[in-house]
């Protein structure tokens, strides 16, 4: 019986690269398209209707091998998968062909968002022996994004014959964001930009990663948080001439999680009995204590950086934190209740917070 390839998901780069691979895994060839035994219907060609898609690959299908003892059959980065549960004739001919076997020289693969395993149509093709993957784009609201985010980094970076540095890392984490083809391309830039240099630092990365909305905001808070007013005025000012809608919102949000991230580790600290964080700290804790509290944040990160965590935290008081974080408050009931210009607000919160 013939194989049966979906793969789907919503990280757009991942998704076709795999889909790639996958087809030149079947035909043998590294340019699948070019391959005796492959016939592509290529959906991402926008002359080409849904219901045409549908009829040339039905088409294919059903046709015997021609000069190839086999045949596969690639239905192209179509534009949604979900099209296949529908009532259109095209999409019930497509699935009951699948539902059945395939006749053994034949393998089908299609790529595409949309896939919905609980959807009938899909679980009877699964039944029928189909392969599926599906390959979701990172979020940042995800539990371990910026954990398996950096490992992803850091990874490449040994690929690369590189180091890559903590603050590095996490400038990265927070401005390249989920997209696996945007990652792909800084990180080529970045090895492309450093030449010989053993390691990739923050400076690195600010010379060379796009300088999206993200890295802007990243540049922002750092700066609030390092006391910087010239950098964080200069950092809002190009924010706010952008016109986003709800960013005064997003920066409030932003600002006020990073510093609740300085609360939770200062009382990771206390747990651990943690007053003076050293570069060594962490190093050498008894494995007692790492079992008493498996949970803790501190112990859940490389150890050089939980002590970047706490050098961090420890720059500030708990009342420190909780006035910053009530002028944060304060600030977002003025901007909600329209009582100032927002520009004006972020403005004077910038100021005080940079000052406190």
């Amino acid at each position: 019986m013939g194989a049966i390839y979906l793969i789907s998901g919503d990280d757009d780069f991942a998704r076709k690269q795999r889909a790639r691979e996958t087809a030149a895994m079947l035909t043998g060839e590294d340019e699948p398209e070019n391959a005796e035994c492959a016939e592509v219907i290529p959906c991402d060609q926008p002359e080409l209707k849904p219901d045409d898609m549908a009829a040339r690959f039905i088409d294919a299908v059903r046709t015997p091998p021609f000069l190839s003892p086999c045949k596969v059959v690639w239905l192209r980065h179509h534009p949604d998968l979900d099209y296949f549960s529908g009532s259109k004739r095209g999409a019930v001919e497509i699935a009951e062909l699948l539902a059945a076997p395939l006749p053994e020289e034949v393998s089908v693969l299609i790529d595409g968002p949309g896939l919905d395993k609980r959807k009938t149509v899909f679980k009877n093709w699964i039944k029928n022996g189909a392969h599926a993957e599906i390959l979701a784009a990172a979020r940042s609201s995800d539990r371990n994004f910026a954990e398996s985010r950096r490992g992803v980094l850091a990874e490449f970076a040994r690929t690369g014959g590189k180091r890559l540095a903590g603050d590095a890392a996490q400038y990265l984490t927070e401005v390249i964001g989920g997209d696996s083809g945007t990652l792909a391309s800084e990180l080529e830039k970045l090895l492309c930009y450093v030449g010989n240099a053993p390691e990739i630092t923050l400076a690195d990365c600010r010379a060379i990663v796009s300088r999206t909305a993200e890295a802007v905001i990243w540049e922002y808070t750092e700066a609030v948080q390092n006391g910087d007013r010239a950098a964080a005025l200069a950092g809002l000012s190009q924010l706010t001439s952008r016109s986003e809608p709800g960013l005064e919102i997003k920066l409030l949000s932003l600002l006020a999680n990073s510093y609740q991230r300085h609360l939770s580790v200062r009382m990771a600290m206390q747990e651990l009995g943690v007053r003076n964080a050293r570069p060594a700290t962490f190093d050498h804790l008894d494995e007692s204590t790492r079992a008493r509290y498996p949970d803790n944040p501190l112990l859940k990160v490389h150890p050089f950086r939980a002590y970047k965590m706490c050098e961090s935290a420890c720059r500030f008081s708990g009342a420190s934190i909780a006035a910053k974080l009530t002028l944060i408050r304060d600030t977002g009931r003025a901007l909600v209740s329209g009582g100032g210009d927002p520009r004006i607000l972020l403005e004077q919160l910038t100021l005080k917070l940079c000052a406190a």
